[in-house]
């Protein structure tokens, strides 16, 4: 017995000591200067116009850097009005007028004795779909665990898809979606009548790359055809998680931009940076460039870009389950109120509801 607890004890020694020799390497690294970040957010609707002015942090700084302030933002239009940002704090700015399709402007920022401005862009027309639709289609995605190799997922449902004009006004798009699931639930009659029945939502959001849309090199179309937007599972339990729950359809909502050839650009330059997996020949960092410059001092650099872009919201009810002679139901609304993120009402319609019929 003394010998093993002898032994026991001289294992115990052996792992403090290993314990102690371990030290965390912290390499030096070369500290760089704070780079000034630009988000900015400029459409023709005044809800979703801002500016956010912050700076970069250090390597090992875990702390988010302050926004800067003593910052005057102003966005110029060529040869036109001048129109000066309100500071609503902590970095953000908003601009109480709109810009106008067909115009060109340029953002100002000026920061103690540096100014900085961007490129001269041009706001395109007004964006605007002319085709909705949903084709059948089998998403295939693969799952991994760590007892066995990747396993083909197959999910069936519908993409749904846009055609969209183009001119020589308005060549390329960006769009957003979100999808805004509508259930219920029905409770069974009592003796003392009919409880009241609960209308309940959960959301969706576009987590993938950014999605573009726009004029093929070397093509003179007046359309884009056929552009994919989202993809609906017809199992929709997936997103609910009580049997009682009962689908009433969804209200899809796609936010159009009208960009222009350089933001378009930029944007595909971002979803390469989202999608390089470490490769040889995968896009650098610095490939991604800004379109803002300090004028008084060129070696002061930029993260951000400017952009103006047109545009127009869309919503419609879609529902796979509710099919009226094998075709399933696509309609667009007239309606824009606003939907919160998720939540359920009792008894109560909520405003946005839609129905089948």
């Amino acid at each position: 017995m003394k010998q093993i607890l002898s032994i026991l004890f001289t294992g115990f020694l052996f792992l403090i000591l290993l314990t102690s020799c371990e030290e965390l390497y912290f390499p030096e690294l070369e500290k760089m200067p704070e780079l000034m970040v630009v988000e900015s957010h400029i459409t023709n609707d005044p809800k979703l116009n801002y500016v956010k002015i912050s700076t970069t942090n250090g390597f090992y700084e875990t702390i988010p850097n302050e926004s800067l302030t003593g910052i005057s933002v102003k966005l110029m239009e060529v040869d036109g009005k001048i129109v000066s940002a309100v500071d609503n704090g902590n970095g953000y700015f908003s601009f109480p007028e709109t810009p106008k399709p067909g115009r060109e402007y340029i953002l100002r920022i000026v920061y103690q004795k540096d100014i900085y401005e961007s490129d001269t862009v041009r706001m395109p027309s007004l964006p605007s779909i002319d085709d909705i639709y949903s084709l059948y289609k089998v998403s295939k995605t693969y799952r991994t665990d760590a007892f066995g190799p990747p396993v083909l997922i197959e999910t069936p449902g519908r993409e749904i898809y846009v055609d969209a004009p183009i001119s020589p006004t308005l060549q390329y798009y960006r769009f957003d979606w979100r999808a805004v699931l509508l259930w219920g639930i029905t409770p069974p009659p009592t003796p003392l009548g009919y409880p009241p029945a609960t209308y309940g939502w959960n959301s969706l959001y576009n987590m993938d790359l950014i999605n573009l849309a726009g004029l093929k090199r070397f093509s003179d179309a007046t359309q884009i055809k056929k552009h994919p937007i989202l993809s609906i599972p017809y199992d929709y339990r997936v997103y609910l998680d009580s049997e009682e729950k009962i689908e009433n359809g969804w209200i899809i909502i796609i936010d159009q931009y009208g960009i222009d050839k350089k933001s378009h650009d930029f944007y595909e330059e971002f979803n390469k940076q989202l999608t390089a997996e470490g490769h040889l020949f995968d896009p650098a960092l610095t490939q991604v460039n800004s379109n803002i410059y300090c004028t008084n001092d060129s070696s002061k650099k930029v993260l951000g870009y400017f952009e103006v872009n047109s545009y127009r919201q869309h919503r419609y009810y879609f529902n796979l389950w509710g099919i009226d002679q094998g075709k399933v139901i696509l309609r667009e609304l007239n309606r824009y109120p606003d939907i919160p993120r998720e939540g359920q009402l009792t008894g109560i319609v909520p405003e946005f509801w839609e129905y089948t019929y």
